[in-house]
C-alpha cells in the first residue's frame, strides 16, 4: 500500500493514496487544514487521468461542530470543485447526538456550496470505499484497503 503523506500537523494530515485525497483530522477542524487541502488537492488531481476524490476524516471522538470561519472555508473549498474532482465525502465515524449535529451540518455545507459531484457523508470506511470504488470506477478500492489507508494517514 502506497500512502503519501503531503502534509501533517498536529491538527491535520493531508495524504493520498489511488486517486483518493484524503484530510484526516486529529482533532477539530480548523481553516487552515481546509485551505492547505485545497491547494493540494488542484495540482494533484489534475496529473491524474480520470481524475480524483476527496475524502475528509474526521476522528471518532471529539467530533464537534465547525466553528464560523471553518465552515466558510469548506463552503469555498466545495464552491470551487474544478474539474478534476469526481466526488467529495465525509467520513464521520462518531456515533451520537453531536456526530448527528456534525453529520447535518457537513450536508449542508457540501450541497450548498456544491456545483459539481454531490457530497456524500458516511459512518463507516466500507461505505467511504464502495462510494470511492463507484465514482472512480476503482473495484481495487476495498473498505479493508481504504481502512489501512485512513490508519497509516492517521498515524502519520
Amino acid at each position: 500500500m502506497k500512502v503519501a503523506l503531503l502534509e501533517q500537523t498536529d491538527v491535520y494530515v493531508v495524504a493520498t493514496w489511488r486517486r483518493i485525497m484524503l484530510l484526516v483530522w486529529h482533532g477539530q477542524a480548523s481553516v487552515a487544514g481546509i485551505e492547505r487541502s485545497r491547494a493540494l488537492f488542484q495540482p494533484w488531481a489534475e496529473r491524474l487521468p480520470g481524475g480524483a476524490a476527496f475524502l475528509i476524516v474526521l476522528p471518532p471522538q471529539h467530533t464537534g461542530p465547525p466553528d464560523e470561519e471553518s465552515r466558510a472555508a469548506m463552503q469555498r473549498a466545495a464552491s470551487a470543485p474544478g474539474s478534476s474532482l469526481k466526488g467529495m465525502a465525509t467520513l464521520i465515524e462518531a456515533e451520537g447526538f453531536i456526530a448527528a449535529s456534525v453529520r447535518a451540518i457537513m450536508m449542508r455545507l457540501q450541497a450548498r456550496g456544491t456545483q459539481g459531484p454531490v457530497p456524500n457523508i458516511f459512518r463507516t470506511p466500507a461505505e467511504a470505499a464502495a462510494w470511492a470504488a463507484a465514482v472512480l470506477q476503482d473495484p481495487e478500492v476495498t473498505p479493508e484497503e481504504l481502512a489501512e489507508a485512513i490508519r497509516v494517514a492517521r498515524e502519520g
